[in-house]
């Protein structure tokens, strides 16, 4: 069973950060949880040392514990209890400063703001903690999202180790007494597109049906054509999903689509959070 007691929060003051902190703090009122909220500082100033001194990383601490006041306790339920936060500013490069501390904290889930998606993919790639990524065109965060999920789509291609993300899908859906969608997408040529059809298609139809049948799950299939990153874009559209999960490992041509292509285009076309976890 999943739980949401360290939520990792990098901010690089933007307003679109802002938008994944209502989310964030979503997560944290469910299990009482903590925000830890990250600042990272860019390295320039190891190769121009000189520079420093014009920088007080103090006044940057001050800003940082200014951005939490004004900006977290503004956004907490009245009805709800106050959740722990605790500020980390780091020194390197955003990715991999964020990926590091997601690993040495061992944060349930990292809630990131994404504009163009840069940043977000290589967080996706480095950590093995689930990675809520929120669009910048979502609308405002306190009437969608993660507080009012009642659709949640899954994205699986039904590899041996992708199980875990409907798992983790299913525990989400009670969480939010949610209903789920499973998708299935295949990009394919013509030549081989009849034999997807009649092995591939048929098998992972067969995987849709046992895995919602474990969890007393009626399934109505559908089949979709076209790319991975347009198609689920789509049809969380269609179905007028509030999440959208994915699965990503480092290999094979799902690796290449779901941490790169898919996501990017997800997060341009959809308004709604991405959740990827690591297979």
């Amino acid at each position: 069973m999943i739980v949401f007691k360290k939520i990792l929060f990098p901010t690089d003051f933007s307003a679109n950060a802002d938008k994944a902190l209502a989310h964030a703090l979503r997560l944290a009122d469910l299990d009482n949880g903590e925000v830890i909220v990250q600042h990272v500082v860019a390295d320039y100033f190891d190769r121009h040392p000189h520079w420093a001194t014009l920088f007080d990383l103090h006044e940057l601490q001050k800003h940082m514990d200014g951005y939490v006041k004004t900006h977290m306790m503004t956004l907490l339920k009245k009805d709800s209890d106050n959740p722990r936060v605790r500020t980390v500013l780091s020194k390197g490069k955003p990715a991999e400063e964020i990926a590091r501390l997601a690993e040495r904290e061992l944060v349930d889930v990292v809630v990131m703001g994404s504009a163009k998606g840069v940043v977000t993919n290589k967080v996706i790639r480095m950590t093995n903690r689930p990675v809520l990524a929120i669009s910048a065109n979502q609308p405002n965060p306190e009437e969608a999202g993660l507080n009012k999920v009642t659709k949640i789509l899954v994205a699986t291609d039904f590899s041996a180790h992708s199980k875990r993300v409907v798992e983790y899908a299913f525990d989400l859906k009670r969480i939010f007494n949610a209903t789920i969608f499973m998708l299935y997408v295949i990009e394919t040529t013509h030549a081989i597109e009849w034999a997807i059809r009649q092995g591939h298609l048929m098998n992972a139809m067969d995987k849709m049906r046992e895995w919602a049948g474990n969890q007393l799950l009626n399934l109505t299939p559908d089949e979709f054509t076209g790319s991975p990153g347009d198609t689920i874009a789509d049809v969380a559209f269609e179905v007028c999903a509030d999440l959208t999960i994915l699965g990503t490992h480092e290999y094979g041509t799902v690796h290449k689509h779901l941490i790169g292509t898919t996501t990017d285009k997800l997060l341009t076309k959809t308004s709604t959070p991405i959740l990827t976890v690591k297979l």
